[in-house]
């Protein structure tokens, strides 16, 4: 009797300390019903939030704590990091659009960007950082001669974001998502007419012909190469840098989608109209509802990934932070489990992706791991991994593209695990 008390115990722990839920942040402003618009995230540890019609607060300790940043009363609708560590905002009145940055780590914030648009009533957009040192920016602007003309304005820098010069109007309604792809191409989603692409770091604008011209809510960049763009409902995969797409939005059922993030590891968060927020850890193949402890009546204007952790904006709470359930501890030296996925696509023409998990170790230790690649007749091809790792889950492309057609194997040993899956290269 005493084991069996003993496994069902043991069981309610695993459980317990597998499952994860949203936490609030700590205050902004008092009583913490914040409306928050955008967020990001800086590699020097500060994260910024715009309380909607209050201004920016910025953390320093992981949402633990806020400060007020600047830019009092102002409704800033987009917040983007650069590699060096300055942020910018796009924010909007009636009459003017404005681009606003910080240097300082939030300590000033100065307009860069001042633009007369009379009877502007949509707002919203984009900012992304071209390798090359410029920086695009992208917003909706109420055109007329109604309320519903709108058009996306595209803005460049080539001087750190000192002066901007306007470089096209596209008459497709508003800015849905901009990513910078692989092969330094700029993505920019459209309300009206789907995706446009940029080979020249946003000087000019063609249509996207990969993916039909419908609304398009959101585009995300996951490592290695692999694109998804979202329409009204769901988000559509790419694993060829947006040659073809693949319906992954089978968790909607008519719902529209209203804000979605991709972390490092490649795991997929989206949150819903109807409130309902899901993860998927295998690219949108399946989905998980995670709604616990996200409060009645709360929803996500804004959803990044930053340190570990998912934070998400919400419309009346502030902050939410989910942190992702990666292992169960037990209590011994290493915590969780080694894993070797699927490759995928699977079969593949000429790259594939090949994820792997490495588990924890409760006292930060490392561990040699390898992957390797062998032909049909097991010798060796290529050894893709051949590293120290401390746990986590990693993403690796494979290029089979000087390879023969036929069937290969892949080989994860790593301590004294080892495990090895089939794939097939197709010509």
């Amino acid at each position: 009797m005493n084991k069996v008390l003993l496994v069902i115990l043991f069981i309610i722990t695993i459980n317990s300390a597998a499952k994860s839920n949203w936490t609030p942040a700590g205050e902004m402003s008092a009583g913490n019903t914040d409306l928050v618009r955008a967020l990001a995230y800086t590699d020097s540890g500060i994260m910024y939030a715009s309380s909607w019609g209050t201004g920016i607060y910025k953390s320093t300790n992981r949402g633990i704590n806020w400060t007020f940043s600047g830019l009092q009363g102002k409704r800033v609708t987009t917040l983007s990091a650069s590699r060096n560590g300055d942020v910018y905002g796009l924010s909007k009145t009636q009459d003017f659009s404005y681009i606003h940055r910080t240097t300082d780590n939030g300590n000033t914030w100065t307009d860069v960007f001042t633009g007369s648009f009379p009877l502007n009533f949509a707002g919203g957009g984009e900012i992304v950082f071209p390798s090359d040192g410029s920086i695009v920016a992208a917003f909706s602007v109420t055109v007329g001669p109604t309320i519903g003309d709108v058009s996306t304005f595209v803005f460049k820098s080539t001087d750190s974001g000192n002066t901007w010069a306007q470089t096209q109007v596209i008459g497709a309604g508003f800015a849905g998502g901009m990513i910078i792809t692989g092969d330094e191409r700029i993505l920019l989603g459209t309300s009206l007419g789907g995706v446009k692409y940029s080979t020249n770091n946003g000087s000019n604008f063609s249509n996207f012909t990969s993916f039909p011209p419908i609304f398009i809510k959101t585009i995300l960049k996951a490592d290695p190469e692999i694109i998804y763009v979202s329409d009204a409902y769901g988000l559509n995969r790419s694993t060829d840098n947006g040659l073809t797409f693949t319906d992954i939005g089978s968790h909607s059922n008519g719902v529209t989608l209203r804000t979605a993030c991709v972390n490092r590891n490649g795991d997929l968060f989206i949150g819903m109209d109807d409130r309902n927020v899901y993860y998927s850890d295998d690219l949108g193949d399946s989905w998980k509802l995670i709604n616990e402890g996200l409060p009645a009546g709360s929803y996500f204007n804004v959803l990044i990934s930053a340190d570990g952790k998912i934070y998400g904006g919400t419309n009346n709470r502030g902050v939410m932070i989910y942190d992702i359930p990666t292992h169960i501890n037990s209590g011994s030296e290493i915590t969780g489990h080694y894993n070797l996925s699927q490759n995928y696509p699977n079969p593949f023409n000429p790259s594939t992706v090949i994820r792997y998990t490495v588990p924890e170790s409760n006292d930060g230790r490392v561990v040699n791991v390898k992957l390797i690649i062998y032909d049909i007749l097991g010798n060796e091809v290529e050894a893709i991994v051949n590293e120290k790792q401390s746990g986590g889950t990693y993403s690796v492309k494979f290029d089979g593209g000087n390879l023969a057609a036929g069937i290969y194997f892949y080989k994860l040993i790593a301590d004294k695990y080892s495990s090895v899956r089939k794939m097939i290269l197709l010509k």
